[in-house]
C-alpha cells in the first residue's frame, strides 16, 4: 500500500488531496494538528496493524508528498514539530543528523522476515525538483541505516485541472526572465514589446520540451497588457486549450490553464563599516563581506562559497561578483552600518508542456498543443484513472 500525506490547507494542496487520493492502491494518511509533520506520518504508518483493507501494512509501499515548492529549495512541507515548514536545505540537514525523519526497518521489512525493500519517496510541488541540492539532502534524511530510498521530484510547475468527469495533473514549462530593471519606458510606462523581445532573445533559448525554439511571434499570446499588476494579482491564470493523446473516454480536446507571474525577490545585507562615502567602494565592502557574514535564523555563512550550497545559487547567480554585478544596489550609511537593498524583477510564462503546435494550413487556424505528459483521476462514472505521466522521464522528473 502507498500512503499520500499532504498536510498543508491551502486550495492547491486541499485539491491535490483530493484528486490524488483516488490514485489505486493509494491511502490517504490525516493526522491531528499536533502531529501534522512528516516525523508524524512515519510514527502512524509504524502502528498499523492489518486489516481487511490492508491486510499486509508491512513494508510500506511508497510515499507520496504532496507540497508548494519553489527551485530555491524551499519545500512547504513540516519534517517534525520543531522542523517547521518550509523545509529548506539547513532544516532538512537537521533533519538529517538528527534523525527526525529517518526511514526505519520495521516499516520497510515484511511481516515474515526478508530484507529491507526499497521505496521510492515521490514529491509533489512546483519546481521542486530543480533544487537537486535539498532533494538530495530530503533524501539522505530519509535513507534507513542499511538500506536504501529512491526519491522523484517535478522539474517543472506541477498543475490540477478538473475537467469533464475528473482531474487532470499536468506539468508546465516555467520560462522566467531575470532583470535588475523592470520593463519601463523613458516616460515610466510599461514597456510590454521590450518585454517580448527579451524572451524571443533570451539565452538560452526557451524551448519545448523536445527542444523545438519557441516562435518570437508566440509570447504576445501569453503575455497579458498589463506587465506589471498589483501585487494581489501577480500571478494571472488564462484558459488554454489542448489536444489530449491519448483521450480521456471520449474527450480530445479540454481546458486548462496557463499563468503569466510578475514578481520581485528583495536582496539584503547589512554591514558594520565605515562609510567610503562612493558606491564602487561600497560594493566591494558588499563583495568582500557576504562570505564573513551569518544569515538568520541559521546563523550560517551561506554566501561563503566554500559553503556545500551557496545562497546565490539558489537563486540563480553563479557567484558573489555576479550577485553584486548583476543586481542594482540601493546604499545607505546609518548607525554605524552600511545597508545594502536590490530588487530583482522577474517575469515568468507558465505554460503547459505539451508537444509544439503544428503549423497552420491555411484558411484553418493552427491546431492546438497535444498533452501527452498527463494524469488523469476520474470520479464518479467517469473513465478510469489514467497515468501518462512519466517519472521515469529524467526531461519531467528529477530521479534520485
Amino acid at each position: 500500500m502507498d500512503y499520500l500525506f499532504v498536510p498543508g490547507s491551502s486550495s492547491a494542496e486541499v485539491l491535490g488531496r483530493a484528486v490524488i487520493s483516488r490514485r489505486p492502491n493509494t491511502t490517504l494518511i490525516a493526522l491531528s494538528a499536533a502531529k501534522n509533520h512528516v516525523a508524524g506520518l512515519l510514527a502512524r504508518l509504524a502502528t498499523l496493524a492489518p486489516s481487511a483493507s490492508n491486510p499486509n501494512p508491512r513494508p510500506i509501499g511508497d510515499l507520496l508528498l504532496v507540497a508548494h515548492g519553489l527551485e530555491t529549495g524551499n519545500y512547504y512541507i513540516p519534517l517534525s514539530r520543531t522542523l517547521g515548514a518550509p523545509a529548506d536545505f539547513e532544516i532538512t540537514d537537521t533533519a538529517n543528523t538528527s534523525n527526525a525523519v529517518r526511514l526505519t526497518a520495521p516499516l520497510l521489512t515484511p511481516s515474515g522476515g526478508g530484507a529491507m525493500t526499497t521505496i521510492t519517496i515521490r514529491l509533489r510541488g512546483c519546481n521542486i525538483g530543480k533544487a537537486r541540492p535539498f532533494v538530495e539532502k530530503l533524501r539522505d534524511a530519509f535513507l534507513p541505516t542499511g538500506g536504501a530510498v529512491n526519491m522523484t521530484a517535478p522539474l517543472h510547475f506541477d498543475e490540477f485541472h478538473d475537467i469533464t468527469g475528473g482531474t487532470v495533473e499536468y506539468l508546465a514549462h516555467k520560462f522566467t526572465l531575470k532583470v535588475k530593471e523592470p520593463f519601463l519606458k523613458a516616460d515610466g510606462s510599461a514597456d510590454r514589446d521590450a518585454l517580448l523581445a527579451a524572451f524571443a532573445a533570451h539565452t538560452p533559448a526557451f524551448t519545448y520540451l523536445d527542444g523545438t525554439a519557441i516562435p518570437a511571434t508566440a509570447w504576445g499570446g501569453w503575455v497579458p497588457t498589463n506587465i506589471h499588476p498589483a501585487s494581489a494579482q501577480w500571478k494571472q491564470s488564462f484558459d488554454t486549450q489542448v489536444d489530449l493523446n491519448p483521450a480521456v473516454g471520449t474527450q480530445t480536446t479540454v481546458t486548462i490553464h496557463r499563468e503569466y507571474r510578475y514578481e520581485k525577490t528583495p536582496f539584503t545585507w547589512d554591514w558594520g563599516a565605515p562609510d567610503p562615502g562612493n558606491d564602487p567602494d561600497r560594493l566591494d565592502i558588499l563583495r568582500n563581506t557576504l562570505p564573513q557574514g551569518t544569515v538568520p535564523p541559521s546563523g550560517l555563512h551561506l554566501y561563503d562559497p566554500g559553503y556545500p550550497w551557496p545562497l546565490y545559487e539558489r537563486y540563480d547567480l553563479s557567484s558573489i561578483d555576479d550577485m553584486v554585478d548583476n543586481l542594482k544596489w540601493k546604499i545607505t550609511f546609518s548607525g554605524g552600518k552600511l545597508h545594502f537593498r536590490a530588487t530583482r524583477h522577474e517575469y515568468t510564462v507558465m505554460l503547459p508542456v505539451t508537444d509544439p503546435p503544428a503549423a497552420a494550413t491555411p484558411p484553418n487556424p493552427p491546431p492546438n498543443p497535444v498533452l501527452r505528459f498527463y494524469n488523469f483521476f476520474g470520479s464518479g462514472a467517469a473513465p478510469p484513472s489514467a497515468f501518462n505521466l512519466d517519472e521515469t522521464n529524467a526531461d519531467l522528473f528529477l530521479i534520485l
